[in-house]
């Protein structure tokens, strides 16, 4: 972690955290950003896992898709106006089906991420990130492999281990605030409400009480290669029913097309309940991917070119989304900044139109732009 002086840390490197950096810009605020993730690249659920061993490989393993519940306006219509006249994102109209208990294809179940318009980033989710964070200039350096554990608030300046020093910080997601993160990663206590003392600042008191009630749903996402495979015409989303998705345990199957005509799959297969701890983490991944490579192939019953190549595919792990989707109701856009603690939030978990989805994630960060930057 670098050792200096800056005036802003965003912890997190997903589309929010992203669309907060560009947001700013826009603004014309001028001050010094270090954002800090924990994946190998900008991302989060909008990551695209890259393999060594296929230069050319890229498959969207967290969202397929920008999803919004209404068009948007504004400041976030001239945003996703940006994206598309400079090639980052088209509106998706990929073929979406539906899957019942049967095995049997239906029209697509009632969804909220279905309901609205939605775009998908070209040629990747990635992309879009990577464009966001482009948008951020010269003044914004970002530090992969980064995974903070502990914060700490020293004179007014939130300070991190290495030197590091900022004078705001930003949580794009909720692990550093959430009790969740004691038992998933041993830690004693919750990490923001250790820097700052109850009571020094009330707006983040009501803020961490209402995110310690948060609850979001998990997923446990199975990617795989395909061989070859003719150029059918595939859906781009399989969605289950809600009574398949209780049977099989899964939420949908996502198709991506690779070169030389190879395919990715990711299946989003939905959590057991089974607690996860540092030491339980490796096992519960193993078995969640024999679990979904169990059904597979009964999944892919009516498209007999896949099925057949089912027992072929190559599996290239399980990714684990703690957070997937936020579930309830959102937190209050009025207690998105802190100014006594100078720490705010965004993502998908702000309360207001598109909550649970992009759409919510890039308003809450517009939103929060609007008050670091008035």
């Amino acid at each position: 972690m670098p050792g200096k002086d800056v005036d802003l840390v965003v912890i997190g490197a997903g589309l929010s955290g992203c669309a907060l950096v560009a947001a700013l810009r826009q603004r014309g605020w001028c001050g010094t950003i270090q954002i800090l993730e924990a994946g190998r690249g900008p991302g989060g659920r909008c990551a695209t896992r890259r393999r060594r061993d296929a230069p050319l490989w890229r498959l969207d393993h967290g969202s397929p898709t920008l999803s919004f519940q209404v068009e948007p306006s504004g400041p976030l219509r001239e945003l996703i106006t940006s994206l598309e006249n400079r090639g980052v994102v088209r509106v998706d109209h990929d073929p979406v089906v539906g899957l019942d208990h049967h095995g049997d294809v239906v029209e697509a179940p009632d969804h909220p991420l279905l309901r609205g318009p939605r775009w998908r980033g070209i040629p990747t989710m990635a992309t879009v990130v990577e464009a966001l964070l482009a948008d951020g200039g010269k003044d914004v350096d970002a530090c992969f492999g980064e995974r903070v554990q502990t914060l700490s608030r020293v004179e007014e300046s939130w300070v991190f281990p290495g030197g590091l020093r900022a004078e705001r910080l930003v949580l794009s997601g909720t692990l550093l605030a959430h009790p969740r993160s004691l038992a998933m990663l041993g830690w004693q206590d919750v990490p923001l409400r250790q820097a700052v003392p109850h009571g020094h600042d009330p707006v983040l008191d009501e803020a961490l009480a209402w995110i310690a009630g948060l609850n979001a749903s998990i997923r446990w996402n199975l990617m795989l290669e395909f061989p070859a495979v003719e150029l059918d015409p595939f859906p781009r989303q399989i969605w289950l029913t809600p009574q398949a998705q209780q049977q099989f345990g899964v939420e949908r199957l996502v198709l991506q097309r690779q070169q030389q005509g190879r395919l990715g799959l990711v299946l989003h297969g939905l959590d057991d309940g089974a607690l996860i701890t540092p030491k339980t983490q490796p096992h519960l991944l193993t078995v969640q991917e024999q679990r979904l490579l169990s059904v597979l192939p009964e999944l892919l019953r009516p498209w007999p070119s896949l099925q057949r190549l089912a027992s072929s595919a190559h599996s290239l792990g399980v990714m684990r989304w703690g957070a997937a989707q936020p579930l309830d109701q959102g937190m209050s856009k009025a207690l998105q900044w802190c100014n006594q603690a100078r720490v705010g939030f965004c993502g998908d978990w702000i309360a207001g139109s598109g909550f649970g989805m992009a759409e919510g994630a890039l308003q809450s960060s517009i939103d929060l732009a609007e008050l670091i930057a008035p």
